[in-house]
């Protein structure tokens, strides 16, 4: 017994270790496992980044083994740069909201900002094991890294909505994308004013899921992953000069072939430096076996008037001033 524990401590050392080495590295490395401040796994799968007073405030479904398997969870980290995560707490340890059984899922979980009531208030989907209730759950917080109390659920705009994705538009306008597979494509939908419900603001016509937008230049662009469940496919790319379109067909974000290196969209996160606008891909390369054990993509996209492109997975850096990325 006594070898054993020791077996245990020095694994347990050797990933703090190594989670510490590569944080201070500064470098973001796809596909490898990332660590917070204490050495362990950063668990924000499905996850959004919400920016608040110099800080990013990442998101995400927290799928630690040891969780209680009656309850679904939200973690959050936070960051200056990027890089080095600190986690915060579990933000959300909801137990079964609305009866939905064994199984329940809750995913994808989103963060706004509203500045006008001072509230941070969080979206995600929500529905049992079936994938037939097709709701965005609402919970609220008076902190952005305190406790989120659930609120209500409900369909936007009355319509089926599983996957979602997050936009804040350059005027703080904040958007829910969502995907609504008996209409065959999926919304961008503004929040009300006091973000607890949706405005209609497109339908786009593509059978698409993991949506998520950015504004670059004079032009929005919308990424999807086609619809083949856990299994990784060419994601696509469409463009706009407005959000209620014309949108222009959707184009391969990578060589088909790759499968978009094996991950699926999650969102897309601008930083405007001093010398350069980039954007960056984020992404999970899940593992359905083992969701704990899933990965992130994360890769600065090349972008030009209109193109978008997304290179082959490489260690990289970002000068947060500036907005320069850095190949390793």
């Amino acid at each position: 017994m006594h070898t054993r524990y020791l077996q245990w401590m020095t694994l347990a050392i050797l990933i703090c270790a190594t989670g510490r080495l590569l944080a201070a590295s500064g470098v973001i490395r796809p596909g490898e496992p990332w660590f917070d401040q204490h050495g362990a796994r950063i668990q924000a799968h499905g996850g959004g980044i919400t920016f608040w007073k110099g800080t990013y405030y990442w998101f995400g479904e927290d799928r630690t083994p040891t969780n209680d398997l009656e309850k679904r969870y939200v973690a959050c980290y936070s960051s200056r740069d990027l890089v080095r995560w600190k986690f915060k707490r579990q933000v959300l340890a909801l137990a079964d909201p609305e009866h939905l059984g064994p199984r329940w899922v809750l995913e994808r979980p989103k963060v706004y900002v509203n500045e006008r009531t001072g509230k941070f208030v969080m979206y995600a989907h929500l529905d049992d094991a079936h994938y037939k209730l097709a709701r965005v759950m609402v919970a609220v917080s008076d902190r952005i890294d305190g406790t989120y109390a659930y609120v209500k659920s409900f369909r936007p705009l009355g319509e089926e909505s599983r996957d979602i994705g997050q936009f804040v538009d350059d005027d703080g306008s904040a958007y829910l994308i969502f995907e609504s597979r008996p209409t065959k494509g999926f919304f961008i939908a503004r929040l009300t004013g006091d973000f607890m419900s949706v405005e209609r603001t497109c339908f786009i016509a593509a059978p698409l899921e993991g949506g998520a937008l950015v504004h670059y230049g004079n032009l929005y662009y919308v990424v999807g992953s086609h619809m083949t469940g856990w299994r990784p496919n060419p994601n696509v790319y469409a463009t706009a000069p407005a959000l209620t379109g014309p949108w222009t067909k959707f184009r391969n974000l990578a060589p088909p072939e790759a499968n978009n290196y094996g991950s699926q969209s999650t969102m897309l996160l601008k930083v405007t430096g001093t010398k350069k606008t980039t954007v960056i891909f984020m992404a999970d390369e899940w593992r359905p076996r083992a969701l704990w054990d899933s990965r992130y993509l994360w890769m600065p996209l090349e972008m030009d008037d209109g193109s978008m492109h997304l290179p082959p997975p490489q260690p990289w850096s970002l000068n947060l001033k500036t907005g320069e990325t850095t190949i390793h």
